[in-house]
């Protein structure tokens, strides 16, 4: 022994922590019903000792036991097995913080709560403020489109967002982990934030209080940092409120095929989306049960779910959207989803330009103003060059080749560039546009109906510039490509890119673009960045649908 004394490690705990809403009448309330006082659940109740925050209050749940299915599955092949049993433990206690009330959940403790209780997103709303930018582990996240797109991306060395490859505007984030910027918070560790916070730190209560007591801070000193906009500007809405109830109303009269006198919104958004665990890959049929009724999906689209809804039958009103739920089978006759409600197998947008509101997996949410706001201002300093470009109008029956070929065939200042293809200098090929103007216009043309993405639409544009001014073999073979066309574009080839236009056909009652589903949007003024910084002029035009 050299002498040297070794500090001991103070001991340390995860803790997992909700944030209560304001107006409870009392802590019991931020548990479910039969887990209070007196009901055939209730939690022991067990007060802080003198070494615990005043006013901390503890709930403990008797521990249950419960045999496992393989253990009783293969009891018969392997006598005994059914005596096996997994014993779960839940606690919570309620920790006041300045004015405020957490609670720390551990073991199965989460379950207890009560979710109208819970304030939602609040470690989501932490995690935007406070994570070191480049020391984000981890992430999932859901995007708000026709795709309904899910990823899960883990760096267990820290990385950043531009690193990583991913852009959260138009993402419902459920997860993001990560190094917290120790200039805001101190911990060791990790940070995991969604609904709750999870960090880890030392076992004294004091120290949590302090810790919880920066976030809450945090959350109302500071603003996000810009690739946590969106993440911050998604505020979930209660179940129980008016608003929800109006929104469960326009969102069944849409299945429907109703209308509902509650709401003026222009539905932006409804597709069929399965939950993040579900992937269709492995699924042979889609049991919609509704009551003693049952049909079977094989084809997964919004339309089959109408059509399966009906057969069913559901009465007017919104409660359907519970009552009726799905279940995924395997190829195996297995189910692989649990019996989960239809509205936790949608996606749906409504609203107006200011205003929209968006359920995914089940829960509603309201996209916050300013950021809509900001949004909107930024898309209105695109060019809209519908008058100047002057296209024919279409009809919803016309398809994109044959409006394309009429489209050229009716103006000496366009010619038709639709399914010809570039070579590029990595034998790759691409389009470059549908039409070519005169004036020089990449001119990308695209059909819209509320019901898919237009991501194709103006990353086709992006691209296309990209490749013409960086590739000269795409830029040659190009300017080859016109000017077999028509010789005298040749000299407006050679000019290109200058200008990308996005030419949507929608419905007249359509503000373009701000009536744009909001991931839409927010794609169109991501890519009309990179024109710009690449000196490309971005714009937009109107086709009129007839």
């Amino acid at each position: 022994m050299d002498g040297t004394v070794v500090s001991k490690k103070k001991p340390s705990l995860r803790f997992n922590c909700y944030l209560i809403r304001d107006g409870l009448s009392d802590v019991e309330s931020a548990l479910q019903t039969k887990y209070r006082a007196g009901a055939t659940a209730a939690l022991d109740r067990i007060e802080g000792s003198s070494s615990a925050p005043p006013g901390a209050v503890s709930f403990l749940g008797q521990p249950t036991e419960k045999t496992p299915r393989w253990a009783t599955d293969l009891d018969a092949q392997f006598p005994g097995l059914a005596t096996v049993t997994n014993r779960s433990n839940r606690l919570v206690v309620i920790l006041p913080v300045s004015n405020r009330k957490f609670a720390l959940c551990f073991g199965q403790g989460a379950g207890v709560l009560e979710w109208d209780a819970i304030e939602s997103n609040f470690g989501l709303r932490v995690a935007a403020r406070a994570l070191g930018p480049d020391h984000l582990t981890g992430l999932s996240s859901r995007r708000i489109d026709a795709t309904a797109r899910s990823q899960s991306v883990q760096v267990p060395g820290g990385s950043t967002l531009n690193d990583l490859g991913v852009v959260l505007d138009g993402e419902f984030v459920r997860r993001l982990s990560g190094r917290a910027d120790g200039a805001l918070l101190e911990l060791d560790g990790s940070v995991v934030a969604g609904d709750s916070i999870a960090f880890k730190t030392d076992i004294d209560l004091h120290k949590v209080q302090s810790v919880l007591g920066g976030m809450l801070d945090i959350v109302a000193d500071t603003e996000p940092t810009p690739a946590f906009e969106f993440v911050d500007s998604l505020e979930p809405l209660r179940k129980g409120e008016q608003l929800s109830k109006q929104l469960d109303e326009r969102l069944a009269a849409e299945i429907l095929g109703g209308s509902t006198d509650s709401s003026d919104s222009d539905v932006h958004l409804l597709e069929f989306a399965p939950p993040d665990d579900v992937s269709l890959d492995f699924v042979e049929e889609i049991r919609v049960v509704g009551g003693k009724r049952e049909a079977v999906m094989t084809t997964f689209s919004i339309d089959e779910l109408r059509r399966k809804i009906a057969e069913v039958g559901v009465r007017r009103g919104s409660s359907f959207l519970q009552s009726v739920k799905l279940l995924a089978i395997g190829p195996d006759s297995d189910p692989v989803s649990g019996l989960l409600p239809l509205r936790n197998w949608l996606v749906f947008e409504a609203g107006t330009s200011d205003a929209r509101f968006i359920l995914t997996l089940g829960r509603w949410f309201k996209l916050e103003e300013s950021y809509s706001e900001s949004l909107n201002r930024d898309l209105l300093t695109i060019e809209n060059v519908t008058a100047a470009i002057d296209l024919p109008h279409t009809w919803s029956s016309e398809h994109e080749g044959p409006y394309n070929a009429r489209a050229g065939a009716g103006s000496p200042d366009l010619i038709v560039m639709d399914m010809v293809e570039i070579k590029t200098a990595d034998r790759g090929k691409f389009e470059a546009c549908d039409l070519l103007s005169r004036d020089g216009r990449l001119i990308c043309v695209k059909r819209y109906n509320g019901s898919q993405t237009l991501s194709h639409l103006f990353s086709q544009g992006s691209v296309a510039a990209t490749l013409l001014a960086a590739d000269e073999t795409a830029k040659s073979d190009f300017v080859a490509k016109v000017r077999a066309r028509e010789p005298s574009f040749e000299a407006v080839a050679l000019k290109a890119p200058r200008r990308v236009t996005y030419a949507i056909s929608i419905a007249d009652h359509y503000d373009l673009p701000l009536g744009l589903p909001t991931f839409s949007k927010v794609n169109l003024r991501d890519f009309a960045g990179r024109l710009r910084q690449m000196r490309v002029e971005p714009s937009i035009a109107k086709i009129s649908v007839r």
